[in-house]
Order: structure tokens, then sequence, then C-alpha cells
């Protein structure tokens, strides 16, 4: 038993470092490009959710403090990249959405991400990818429903709301 749970704490661990590292990479290839993983990670949100959420969706789906994806917003909205309209269901909150500006960058954006995507990836065939895939996907929602457990929802309630993905 003793091994197995080394062998758990190492993928873990190499799981952790591998996260940082391709971080440190995308941090570096995306300067180029005068973006930052945090900001491509709120524009993919909106992208992929039709170019409109409320802030507290999006700091859910992309696993950040509402304060940072505050802050990030600003820099978007400053940029003109979004835009911030008044939520016609509740006229209290606001939605974000994709500017023509924002949806433009994106356009621009898609193959230097596919690029980049394609370097990292580029020592795996077909075949390892879908396999990571899949299994990085199990992960994922495994950790997911555990973060969304009651033990850990009632400790912190914002926590205990993440989106599955």
């Amino acid at each position: 038993m003793a091994k197995a749970s080394q062998k758990s704490t190492t993928a873990v661990m190499s799981i952790t470092r591998t996260s940082d590292i391709v971080n440190r990479f995308l941090d570096i290839e995306l300067r180029k490009w005068d973006s930052s993983p945090p900001r491509f990670g709120v524009m993919n949100a909106l992208v992929v959710h039709g170019g409109t959420m409320n802030p507290s969706d999006i700091s859910k789906r992309i696993l950040r403090a509402k304060h940072s994806v505050t802050s990030m917003l600003k820099v978007l909205e400053k940029i003109g990249y979004v835009e911030r309209k008044p939520n016609e269901r509740d006229g209290r909150s606001v939605n974000i959405s994709v500017t023509q500006k924002g949806w433009n960058a994106t356009d621009k954006m898609i193959p230097i991400a596919e690029d980049i995507s394609k370097r990292i990836l580029s020592c795996l065939d077909e075949n390892e990818i879908d396999s990571l895939l899949d299994i990085l996907k199990k992960i994922r929602r495994h950790l997911l429903n555990e973060l969304s457990a009651p033990q850990i929802a009632s400790s912190n309630k914002n926590e205990g709301r993440l989106l599955k993905t």
C-alpha cells in the first residue's frame, strides 16, 4: 500500500510541476502577443459561452477569485475587448460582453494559441494526446466533485459552487 500511496504522491507532484512549466511557457509566449494566461482564460470563457457572461460566472469558470477577475475585466475593458452592460433580468448586476475589437483579437489569437498548443504537445502522438485528454478530464471531474462535497461547500460557499467541465 505504501508504494501505491507514494506513486499517487509522485503523480500529483508531477502534474503540479508540469502545470507550473506549461503556465510559465504560456506566460512567455502570450506576452509576445500582449496577453497573459489569465486574460486569455477570461476571453476564452466569454467566447465559449457566446460572448456574454456575468463576472461571477466568469470567476467560477476560470477558478479565480472574484477580485482577480474584476482586475482582469478592468484591463480588458480599458483595451476595448469587453464592455459592461446592465443585466436585463436584474438591473442591479452587469454582464460582460465581448466587443467587436475583442472578437477581432480573439480571431487573431486562435491560430497563435493553436501553434503554442502544438508546440507544447509536440512530444506526443495523436493517440497519446487523446489519452491525456481523457485522463485529465477524469481527474478534473473527480476534483470538481470533491470540491462540491458538503464538507467543503459548507466551509467555503463560493468554492462549493464551481462549474463542472
